[in-house]
C-alpha cells in the first residue's frame, strides 16, 4: 500500500459497500466491490467530493480527458481553499487487459490526494449502467455531506459554501439549504451533473429499494420498460402533484430528459423518499420537508439567496458578468449553482475541440474552456504529465476523438439494465 506524506489510513465509508445492489439474483447489473481500498486524509474533515470514472482502457486515450478534467477539479478547489476530501469511483472498460488503473493515472491522483475506489470490472458497459455509480456517495457514512460532480465539469470557485450553507453546526453562516440539494436545469427539475448528499446507511438502504422495486415492474412493461405515470414509483397525477424546470411548469409526466435514469431517480429519492431537500431552480430555491400522508411539503421558496456566499468566479459564462450577476431577473445562468460550474457536456468536452488560448472571453462556454486548457497546462507542469498541450491541434486531439460511453442514457441500455437479456 503506497505511503503518502502526512497522511493516516482509515476504514471509513467503505466498510458499508458491501450491498448486493438491486438484488437481481445471477444478473446483477450494478457492481459494488465487496471490499475497497482505504481511504487517506490528513485530518478527519466532514466533507467530501466525489466523481465517476469509467470505460478505463490503456489503449482508448479518450478517457483521459475526465482523469485531466478530475485532475483539474481537484487542483482549482484546493488552491481555492476547499478543506474536503476527494473521491473518485472507478471502472476499467470490460475490454481492458488490466485490472487496475494505469500507473500514471494512479500517480495523478496520488500527486493530488485523490482517493480511488476501484470497482468490480462490469461485463458490459454502457453510460446506462455507470450513472448508477454516483448514488455510492450516499453510502460514504464518515461524511456529513457529499458533493457529486461530472467528470466533464469543472469548478469556477470553492464549492465548500454548499456544504456550510446546509450545515446548521456552522456557525458562519446561516443554514439556507436543506442536507441534500439537487438542481433543475431548462428541461429537467433535476440534472445529476452537480448534486449534495447526507449520507447514511439506512439512506442507501432506501435508493437500493427504489431501484429494486422499479426493476422488478419493469421486467413486466414493454419496452422501454418505464412506466410513464409512476415513474420511479410517485403519480403526479394521482397525489395532485407536478414537477417543474427552469422553463417548464406544472407538468404530471415522467418525461424529461434521463427521468428514465439517474436524473429521474435522483429526484424520486431526494424529493419524495428522503423528502428533505433543497431545490435550485433559477433564481429560486426551494425547500422540502417531511408532509402528511407521506409526500413532502414545501418549506420555503426564496429567491437570490446563494450569490452572497459564493466567492469569485474564475470565469464567467453565457455572457454573464459581475453587473448581470446583481440585476434582477437576469438569465437564469448567471446565478449560483448554474454560474459555479462549467459543464462542457456532450460534444462541448475541451479535449474534443481544438485548443483555446483566449480564457477571457464570457460567451457560451469559449471562455471556460480556455480555462480548462490554462489549467491543464498549469497542472502538466506541476505533476510533470509530459502532454504536449502547445501541440494540441496536430499530436494530443486526434487521439480524443469519440465521446467515451456514449452522451446519454439510451434507451437500447434498458433491456441489459434491467437484467432482461
Amino acid at each position: 500500500m503506497h505511503k503518502m506524506k502526512n497522511h493516516l489510513f482509515r476504514r471509513g465509508f467503505v466498510s458499508h459497500l458491501i450491498f448486493s445492489i438491486l438484488f437481481l439474483g445471477s444478473k446483477i447489473r450494478l457492481f459494488i466491490p465487496e471490499t475497497t481500498p482505504k481511504g487517506l486524509y490528513r485530518h478527519p474533515p466532514r466533507y467530501a467530493y466525489a466523481w465517476v470514472l469509467g470505460g478505463i482502457h490503456e489503449d482508448k486515450p479518450s478517457y483521459k480527458g475526465f482523469v485531466w478534467t478530475i485532475l483539474i477539479s481537484a487542483d482549482i478547489l484546493r488552491r481555492e481553499g476547499s478543506e474536503a476530501d476527494f473521491w473518485v469511483f472507478a471502472r476499467m472498460s470490460p475490454n481492458s487487459t488490466l485490472y487496475d488503473l494505469p500507473k500514471e493515472d494512479r500517480r495523478l491522483f496520488r500527486a493530488l490526494d485523490i482517493n480511488v475506489v476501484l470497482l468490480d470490472k462490469p461485463k458490459k458497459e454502457s453510460f446506462a449502467q455507470i450513472v448508477f455509480d454516483k448514488f455510492l456517495t450516499i453510502n460514504m457514512t464518515d461524511y456529513k455531506r457529499v458533493l457529486f460532480l461530472d467528470g466533464d465539469m469543472v469548478p469556477m470557485t470553492n464549492l465548500d459554501f454548499y456544504f456550510h450553507l446546509s450545515d446548521p453546526h456552522n456557525q458562519n453562516v446561516p443554514t439556507l439549504l436543506k442536507p441534500n440539494f439537487i438542481i433543475a436545469t431548462r428541461g429537467e427539475p433535476c440534472n445529476t451533473g452537480m448534486f449534495m448528499v447526507e449520507p447514511s446507511k439506512q439512506n442507501f438502504e432506501k435508493y437500493l429499494d427504489i431501484v429494486r422495486r422499479q426493476h422488478q415492474k419493469a421486467k413486466t412493461l414493454p419496452h422501454p420498460h418505464f412506466d410513464w405515470g409512476n415513474g420511479w414509483g410517485h403519480s403526479f397525477t394521482k397525489t395532485g402533484d407536478f414537477w417543474e424546470s427552469v422553463k417548464i411548469t406544472k407538468r404530471q409526466q415522467w418525461r424529461w430528459h434521463a427521468s428514465h435514469s439517474d436524473q429521474g431517480l435522483m429526484y424520486m429519492y431526494a424529493k419524495y423518499v428522503i423528502q428533505n431537500v433543497s431545490i435550485a431552480i433559477g433564481e429560486r430555491i426551494q425547500n422540502w420537508r417531511e408532509g402528511p400522508k407521506n409526500l413532502p411539503e414545501k418549506e420555503s421558496d426564496v429567491r437570490d439567496i446563494l450569490t452572497p456566499f459564493q466567492g469569485k468566479l474564475l470565469r464567467h459564462q453565457h455572457s454573464c458578468s459581475e453587473v448581470v450577476r446583481g440585476q434582477q431577473n437576469r438569465f437564469w445562468r448567471c446565478n449560483p449553482p448554474y454560474d459555479s460550474t462549467a459543464h462542457f457536456m456532450g460534444k462541448k468536452k475541451p479535449w474534443l475541440g481544438e485548443h483555446i488560448k483566449d480564457e477571457k472571453a464570457t460567451h457560451g462556454l469559449y471562455g471556460a474552456k480556455g480555462q480548462w486548457f490554462a489549467e491543464l497546462k498549469t497542472i502538466n507542469d506541476k505533476l510533470n504529465m509530459s502532454i504536449e498541450v502547445e501541440r494540441w491541434n496536430s499530436h494530443i486531439a486526434p487521439q480524443m476523438n469519440g465521446v467515451m460511453l456514449g452522451e446519454m442514457a439510451m434507451f437500447r441500455d434498458q433491456d441489459d439494465l434491467i437484467g432482461i437479456v
